[in-house]
């Protein structure tokens, strides 16, 4: 039993009270008594301590505590933050090991709550402090032969280009660092560097040879995938966020918001239409867009550049009311009419049936891309972002007039339009067309109307009738010929012919038929 605990004894006395000499009388019973309990006592303390830790032996006799884990420099671990100074972060690794990590290497609007879990690396155990010195994992550290391993992120001075890369000085370790691994992209001239401190992870050293090769590419890449992760649990659908144009499609264009990339699709680069990407982006130019879609299985970000913009089509029915006439530019065709914009990224349609009162059968025919025509506005549907023009609406219309100008039986002259089994179209005036019924194209019996018109031929005929209600103007060739009663007047005193009614004969085809224009 050490003297430490029992002080004033020595070891003689440990364990019994010294024999009697035979001229020394015999102890009275009460110290015989005293000496037996002290031996048990001693056999006790034996036992307790016995089953007590070697860490526990030290704090009891005031050593510092080692800690229970044995680690060597390099050696990383995951710790809880358990106490925050000015200094440094207190960190537990177990029941009986802590640490501390400097605060330097945390951001300073970094949150460090009790409880966070932060990876470290092992640099030292200080046995003063019983605490293990640690550093963040990434985290620059000073170089030193001792703490000096694989993996770890140190900063040095680049002092030469030799032969296959540089020269780094460690603060005083020398290490070389291959070309290859000198930058994330290739670098053409290397000595760019030279002189400058640099930012590099540990790959190789070997002790013995005094050797340590470095690499700046391995240390960029693991601050860029740092710098991505932490990102990526910052961003959200709604945020707006900075971003430099990288790779420009025909689908789109790709940003980059600082490590993640995103995709701007062709639709969402701006209210109007785009017809080309390089119309609205070029690489390395700053822009500001909004996520609008996140998918992590398939770490995909969709972005938009016009979400960053008012929506011009918010209250559109309070500028563009029902009848307003106003001018639009034509900026694209379809088969079923064309497109035009009233105000950038505002467009309505302008149907094949009201790009003219004359028959048109492409929207090429009446317009062309870039042309601003006079329209008038015919329905406003905000909630399909639909307008629909007009343009006959526009024009004057050329029925007005159409019984003083087509009188019945007078003749007229006009070209073939078209063909229909049941007869042929005749355009009159511009936005005026009259039907000859394939019973009124000759004397004889007709089969088709190519038998005796053709498309774009010019004709005279005669107007038999008009109805300006349903705008439908009948024609007659074979009664060119024919004189009317005022070109033919019959003379003073002549009885008028008394005719014999015909037999009533429908039409071949239907007389609805003549007019299904």
């Amino acid at each position: 039993m050490s003297d430490e605990l029992f002080p004033g004894r020595s070891a003689s006395q440990e364990g019994a009270v010294p024999p009697p000499s035979p001229e020394t009388p015999a102890p009275p019973a009460d110290l015989a008594d005293a000496a037996t309990a002290m031996r048990e006592l001693d056999r006790e303390v034996a036992e307790a301590m016995a089953s007590m830790a070697p860490a526990d032996l030290a704090e009891l006799h005031g050593e510092a505590m080692t800690p229970a884990l044995s680690l060597q420099p390099g050696a990383e671990l995951v710790g809880t933050v358990v106490g925050v100074s000015n200094d440094g972060i207190f960190l537990e690794f177990d029941a009986r090991t802590q640490g501390v990590v400097p605060r330097s290497q945390f951001g300073k609007k970094e949150v460090l709550d009790h409880g966070r879990r932060v990876d470290v690396v092992v640099d030292r155990f200080d046995a003063d402090s019983g605490l293990l010195i640690v550093n963040r994992k990434g985290a620059l550290q000073r170089a030193t032969w001792t703490n000096l391993t694989a993996g770890m992120i140190v900063e040095g001075r680049v002092t030469g280009v030799i032969k296959g890369g540089l020269e780094v000085d460690l603060r005083g370790i020398r290490a070389f660092m291959p070309a290859s691994q000198v930058d994330i992209a290739p670098m053409k001239d290397i000595s760019l560097l030279l002189n400058q401190n640099v930012r590099c992870e540990v790959l190789e050293v070997d002790r013995r040879h005094k050797n340590v090769l470095l690499s700046r590419r391995k240390a960029q890449e693991k601050e860029r995938a740092e710098a991505r992760e932490k990102l990526r649990a910052e961003l959200a659908v709604g945020q707006v966020r900075p971003g430099v144009v990288g790779n420009i499609t025909e689908y789109g264009a790709f940003v980059d918001l600082g490590g993640v990339d995103g995709l701007i699709h062709i639709r969402d680069l701006s209210w109007s239409n785009v017809e080309k990407v390089s119309d609205v982006l070029t690489p390395g130019q700053q822009v500001q867009v909004k996520i609008l879609k996140i998918d992590t299985e398939r770490d995909r970000l969709s972005l938009g550049l016009k979400q960053t913009l008012p929506d011009p089509w918010t209250d559109v029915e309070k500028r563009y009311a029902e009848g307003e006439s106003l001018k639009v530019r034509v900026t694209r065709l379809a088969d079923f009419g064309a497109f035009a914009e009233l105000e950038p990224g505002v467009e309505g349609l302008i149907p094949l049936s009201e790009m003219g009162w004359s028959r048109i059968r492409r929207p090429a025919d009446a317009v062309s891309i870039g042309a601003v025509v006079d329209a008038v506005v015919l329905r406003v549907e905000p909630a399909k972002r639909r307008i629909g023009l007009s343009m006959k609406q526009a024009q004057t219309d050329p029925w007005d007039g159409v019984l003083e100008t087509f009188t019945a039986q007078s003749l007229v002259h006009g070209k073939v339009t078209r063909l229909a089994d049941f007869g042929a179209f005749v355009e009159l005036a511009p936005g005026i067309e009259g039907m000859i019924h394939i019973s009124e194209l000759a004397d004889r019996r007709v089969k088709t109307c190519s038998e005796v018109v053709q498309p774009g031929q010019e004709v005279e005929a005669r107007v038999l009738g008009v109805d300006k209600e349903s705008r439908r103007i009948s024609l007659s060739i074979k009664q060119v010929a024919v004189p009317s009663a005022a070109e033919a007047p019959e003379p003073a005193g002549a009885v008028p012919a008394t005719r014999k009614p015909k037999r009533k004969k429908p039409l071949r085809g239907g007389l609805a038929s003549h007019f299904e224009w």
